[in-house]
Order: C-alpha cells, then sequence, then structure tokens
C-alpha cells in the first residue's frame, strides 16, 4: 500500500511541475527578451485592442526600423503571432515586417521496455465464528490480493514542431 501510494504521488508531484513549468513558459510577455532595438529613440506603446498589420514586404510609404524579433518556440503558429502583436504594441510599432518564417518537424523514438505490473483484487475469505450459545456461523471477510501482470514493452513515435521568425518592427515617417 505504501509502495502504490509513494508511486501515485511522485506521478501527481512530476504533473504538478509539467503543468507549472508549461505555464511559465507559454506567455507571450516571455518572449519580449529575443526583441533588439535598432535605434535609441522611444515611441510610446499602443493600446492593447490596437490592430498592427504583419506584412511580407517592405512598405510603400517612408517607414523607420525599430527594432527586431527573432526566436522559436515549440508553442505554434498561434503562439508567434500573438507574441509578434505583443512586442509591436509594447515598442510603438506601426507594422511588422515578417522577413522569414520556418518549421522544422523533428520525430524521434521513445523505446517503453516491458514490466509486471500489479492490480489488486479483493475476494472474500470465509471463517468460522464462535456465538455465546456454543453454536458457530460462517462469516466471510474481505482479503485482498494482487495479481500480476505483464504488460509487453512498445515504441512509441513522437514529434515536435518548431517554429521560428524573424521579424522587424517598423514606424511609418509622418
Amino acid at each position: 500500500m505504501t509502495s502504490l501510494f509513494r508511486k501515485n504521488s511522485i506521478r501527481i508531484a512530476f504533473g504538478l511541475f509539467a503543468i507549472v513549468g508549461i505555464s511559465g513558459c507559454a506567455s507571450v510577455e516571455s518572449t519580449a527578451i529575443y526583441y533588439t532595438a535598432y535605434t535609441i529613440d522611444q515611441y510610446p506603446p499602443k493600446p492593447k485592442d490596437t490592430f498592427i498589420p504583419v506584412i511580407g514586404n517592405a512598405p510603400d510609404r517612408p517607414f523607420k526600423k525599430i527594432g527586431r524579433l527573432a526566436f522559436s518556440s515549440t508553442l505554434g503558429y498561434r503562439f508567434m503571432r500573438r507574441s509578434i502583436d505583443y512586442n509591436a504594441r509594447i515598442h510603438g510599432a506601426d507594422a511588422v515586417i515578417l522577413k522569414e518564417v520556418d518549421e522544422q518537424t523533428q520525430i524521434y523514438l521513445t523505446e517503453v521496455p516491458p514490466n509486471w505490473n500489479y492490480i489488486p483484487y479483493t475476494s472474500y475469505v470465509p471463517y468460522t465464528v464462535r456465538g455465546y450459545g456454543g453454536g458457530c456461523y460462517t462469516e466471510f471477510a474481505p482479503y485482498t490480493n494482487w495479481q500480476p501482470i505483464f504488460q509487453p514493452g512498445y515504441i512509441s513515435e513522437e514529434s515536435v514542431t518548431t517554429t521560428a521568425i524573424d521579424a522587424e518592427m517598423i514606424v511609418f515617417k509622418r
């Protein structure tokens, strides 16, 4: 019983650490460290609901490059887009030129070895009880037994997709 409790406690602890780790790394605010300013000029941040266009080529009207955002993540394109918007707004960009987007999927194999596991099952064992009047009667007591089960090994295929971006923040000249 103690061994089973210890195994479940360890699984729960690892699960909580994984949840805390994922939620800590998944904020768009954490991507601000990947922004590199091109100029010492400061521009006021844009409100949260401001639409910042992301374009593929330089615009026709005059502009000034104010910084670059380049990083990679395994959290997908949607996270990357929110990160671009967040960084453009806090640095006061009018638009973003998306110079490059690259995705790579890496496939890896994990081998899970065969093992023995034990599952509990309860049976009822009869035992005889002697009564006060000299009579005997039978009662049944629960008894837990452990059934061994063999679990064959297998190979699991996993994949991780990494998305990388390279974008420049710009402000339009007025």
